[in-house]
């Protein structure tokens, strides 16, 4: 009874808001049985080996549909690799949603007017992230609806191909088009903007809790050397605490991050590569949508990533604003440890090799557009 309880408090937690409950209601996480995981399963990589096959049948046909193709192969790699995320750990999106539950009403608890009033805003910038996200996710579907009703005869949103049967002809055409229309595209969608707003999320708590912390810090002006001393290493043990959590994240966060680097890059370069081929106002309306989807996905995870490294940061300036001076001399050598552990930022990591940062969007940005342009060199040659 406990355990379920604890249960409904994350699944309920207003910081994620449905985010969470999506995947619980999936069966992806906080569930004993593999039913529903398969079934979520089954028609991604199915879908999946259709379009390597497409691909390889196919890769001497027009360039510009190739690249589209490419383009959504990417796409579909990455909703691949955030499903297998979710199968593999569902245990530890559990744990850290109840780390998550239970600092959250920690810091409600203890009533401190100021903390309480920045969860609160914490709370409406997530509520303000999940109505993007549902303009974005609404943009996108429609878009992936009509791209494939901009072509003359019949086309897929996913082109795919099979060795048994020719996809394109009725009633394969028809029952594989409600598949990907119904199935396809919504199972798409929750696996890359409800987990893409559960790391926002999440970033936007590690800002809070490391301003809680600066806030602790500060608070610190006991006379008696003993009593800042303990208040003192309360604070390095909440900030062992932080640096825990943060750990936790990044290896959620990891995997996922790298492939934001690989293929997002590529993907861009793709649609602005397809765009720089067709006239169709149709079809320019829709590559648009997707270009503006891809980025906002890659821009918002890079954003929250760097306000976290640049908000661990300013721990080391609040451990120096402690009145350190009136301490002991094990006090002033716990000032000294804390300020040097934050010289280091708290990063997320993209696969342990990349930070985080907006430098590293700008990067992948730039890398996208030299390969536009390679392309665009070599299609003209």
């Amino acid at each position: 009874m406990e355990i379920n309880s604890t249960m409904t408090n994350y699944e309920n937690l207003p910081l994620y808001g449905v985010n969470v409950k999506i995947f619980v209601k999936l069966g992806l996480i906080d569930s004993i049985g593999w039913t529903k995981r398969f079934l979520v399963c089954l028609i991604p990589i199915i879908t999946y080996v259709g379009q390597i096959i497409h691909i390889f049948k196919s890769w001497d046909d027009d360039i510009g549909e190739m690249s589209m193709n490419l383009h959504i192969l990417l796409f579909t790699t990455h909703s691949i690799v955030r499903l297998w995320l979710m199968v593999t750990k569902p245990k530890d999106f559990e744990r850290f949603f109840l780390c998550v539950e239970q600092w959250y009403t920690n810091i409600k608890r203890n009533d401190d007017p100021q903390m309480v009033g920045t969860l609160q805003k914490i709370i409406k910038r997530t509520q303000l992230v999940n109505k993007i996200a549902i303009c974005v996710a609404a943009g996108g579907t429609i878009a992936a609806f009509f791209y494939p009703l901009s072509f003359d005869g019949h086309k897929h949103m996913v082109s795919v191909q099979y060795p048994f049967f020719d996809a394109l002809q009725t009633p394969f055409y028809e029952f594989l088009f409600l598949i990907q229309v119904l199935c396809l595209a919504p199972i798409n969608v929750i696996l890359t903007l409800p987990l893409t707003n559960i790391y926002l999320i999440s970033l936007m708590f590690g800002e809070l809790v490391l301003k809680d912390l600066c806030v602790k810090l500060r608070n610190i002006r006991s006379e008696n050397e003993e009593i800042m001393l303990q208040e003192f290493k309360q604070c390095i043990a909440y900030h062992r605490k932080i640096i825990d959590w943060c750990d936790d994240l990044q290896d959620l966060l990891s995997m996922d991050g790298f492939f934001h680097v690989a293929l997002f890059g590529m993907m861009l370069c793709m649609l602005l590569f397809f765009l720089s081929m067709i006239h169709d106002l149709r079809l320019i309306v829709t590559i648009l949508t997707f270009v503006s989807y891809t980025t906002y996905m890659l821009f918002s995870t890079y954003y929250y990533a760097n306000k976290l490294a640049t908000a661990s940061l300013e721990v080391a300036n609040a451990a120096y604003d402690t009145p350190w001076y009136r301490g002991n001399l094990e006090m002033r050598k716990c000032v000294i440890t804390m300020i040097a552990r934050c010289q280091k930022p708290l990063q997320m990591n993209a696969g342990g090799l990349y930070p985080m940062t907006m430098e590293t969007f700008q990067a992948v940005l730039r890398v996208s557009y030299s390969y536009f342009s390679l392309l665009q060199g070599l299609s003209q040659q």
